[in-house]
């Protein structure tokens, strides 16, 4: 890929600093391609792993999602092929094979099927909100949980802006960081497996917050993005 991965672009000393408004549309690209992945995609994908080096960079500076050997990013994704749980679900294919099956058998493994779904989503959009807390601050996430812990302290809005990545040299939008930093908090409330159902709730799910994205940069129009060679 032209610019190489977004770890690159935000990490490397020797590259053009990625400026605030590539940022946020960087978290606009990524969000709409989970979006597809994980509501639209045929067949449903499971394994990919949202992190800044699992995200490539276009030579205009438009994210890409690396899935094994793919690479999908919301420009692109212009088809939207329906499929549905049911014709997903692998436990039903298998059950259709075997003759007669009982009803409650099916309804069992079908709710078994959208459970995994449901965790699939939730440990998803927890990392979608990691890697917005990378984008914001430039600094990598790391497996200490430090950044997580950091926007869920009561406190977090007073130190929002010295959180701030300092190749940024003080250019940003106040509004749009304390959107995308609230974001991030929501997507990060839950830790994946660790109960209170965060992950696909009505408030944080991928579509919601695709939508709410672009409507914050709904200005942005042909601007051109920034370089970081």
């Amino acid at each position: 890929m032209e610019n190489r991965s977004l770890k690159e672009c935000l990490h490397d000393p020797l590259r053009t600093p990625l400026d605030w408004r590539t940022r946020l549309q960087v978290a606009i690209d990524i969000a709409a391609a989970l979006e597809y992945l994980y509501y639209f995609c045929d067949p449903l994908v499971f394994h990919v792993s949202v992190d800044s080096g699992n995200v490539l960079m276009d030579a205009n500076f438009v994210a890409k999602v690396r899935v094994g050997h793919a690479h999908l990013h919301n420009a692109i994704l212009t088809s939207r092929p329906r499929c549905t749980l049911h014709s997903l679900n692998p436990f039903h294919s298998q059950l259709s094979n075997v003759g007669v099956v009982s009803d409650d058998l099916k309804r069992a493994t079908t709710e078994s099927f959208q459970d995994q779904v449901e965790q699939r989503r939730a440990g998803l959009v927890f990392q979608y909100g990691v890697l917005v807390l990378e984008l914001v601050t430039g600094q990598s996430p790391g497996g200490d949980g430090e950044l997580v812990r950091w926007v869920q302290e009561p406190g977090f809005a007073g130190s929002m802006h010295r959180m701030v990545d300092a190749d940024l040299g003080g250019v940003y939008d106040a509004r749009e960081l304390r959107d995308l930093v609230n974001v991030a908090r929501l997507c990060t409330r839950h830790e994946p497996g660790g109960g209170g159902g965060g992950g696909d709730g009505a408030a944080v799910s991928i579509p919601r917050i695709v939508r709410y994205l672009q409507g914050k940069v709904e200005r942005l129009g042909g601007e051109a993005r920034s370089r970081c060679g």
